[in-house]
């Protein structure tokens, strides 16, 4: 069996479909899958199984990257073609099955509402893949049984819980667990807009991961072997529920009941607007640089990590 599956060129949202791959993996256990994504995402479906053909997208004047993908797929006929993108490509290919996206029915989560495309119930739960030398790796950085991960940036300013309310619930946080370990990762672009979030850290409890050298698997393998994570709305937010680790994620203008961390372990801690409340104001803009998690307090997102931390395993 035959499977071509297109997904996203961002980290979270490609994540989140890898509930599907993990339902077809399951079901189709022979099948050979050739995945489409964007290159940052790419390196995460390096491991998964029955993966016959990875191809990297990278994004070209008069949407080029579609007609080479097309021409890389023309030649086969394909038993399933599944296209969370949403392109004309797939209306292009020889297929005997098509699950294209479009614009969804119903307002719901997106894991329900990918795998409401493709007819699966109930939802199969995002999941990463790991060779054994990307767990051995991060075994050697996240040794430690009691490790909380954090991740203090986000790609918008807009929705980054401000540097210094990070600094303030690292600082109270370690007073009351003066032996944790604390692994801080992001972006290595975003090491100057977190540094202070590092710095504050006591040095013989902090894990830095913020490095060129550590790329995308290794980092979500290390959050595996974490105990707690806390970040705001990202890709590593989206990384941390598919590999199980229970997760807090802080959100403000952005909607956490469809993009919250999937998983009964995880929770949303927001701002006391909703999300609809938000957008709504006078003068907001996802194209503002302005931040919109101001309004939510130290005290709140203490309370929320204290009582997950006691809950978690």
């Amino acid at each position: 069996m035959n499977i071509l599956f297109i997904t996203s060129t961002r980290i979270g949202d490609a994540v989140l479909t890898t509930g599907i791959l993990s339902y077809l993996v399951e079901t189709h256990p022979a099948a050979k899958i050739t995945i489409a994504c964007g290159p940052l995402p790419a390196p995460l479906f390096e491991h998964v199984p029955g993966l016959e053909k990875l191809i990297v997208l990278h994004k070209q004047t008069y949407s080029r990257h579609w007609f080479h993908l097309w021409r890389q797929c023309v030649s086969q006929t394909w038993d399933m073609v599944i296209d969370l993108r949403g392109t004309a490509t797939s209306y292009l290919l020889f297929a005997k099955k098509r699950y294209i996206w479009k614009t969804p029915s119903f307002y719901g989560h997106r894991v329900e509402q990918f795998s409401k495309l493709v007819k699966i119930n109930p939802p199969y739960s995002p999941k990463l893949w790991f060779s054994d030398e990307q767990r051995r790796r991060a075994a050697i950085l996240i040794s430690g049984a009691s490790t909380l991960a954090i991740a203090p940036a986000a790609n918008w300013n807009g929705k980054q819980w401000p540097t210094e309310k990070f600094c303030e619930l690292i600082k109270l946080f370690v007073a009351e667990n003066p032996t944790i370990q604390i692994a801080v990762f992001a972006a290595p672009h975003e090491r100057e807009i977190i540094e202070s979030v590092i710095e504050t850290i006591p040095t013989s409890q902090r894990i830095d991961l913020v490095k060129e050298e550590i790329d995308l698997p290794l980092v979500a393998a290390c959050i595996e072997r974490c105990q707690l994570f806390i970040g705001n709305d990202s890709g590593l937010m989206h990384i941390a529920a598919a590999v199980k680790t229970p997760t807090i994620g802080l959100f403000g203008p952005s909607d956490d009941k469809v993009y919250g961390p999937w998983g009964e372990n995880n929770i949303v801690v927001r701002i006391p607007t909703t999300f609809k409340e938000t957008t709504n104001q006078p003068g907001f803009s996802y194209k503002s640089k302005d931040c919109y998690m101001n309004s939510l307090s130290v005290e709140t997102v203490l309370l929320a990590l204290q009582n997950k931390w006691k809950d978690s395993p």
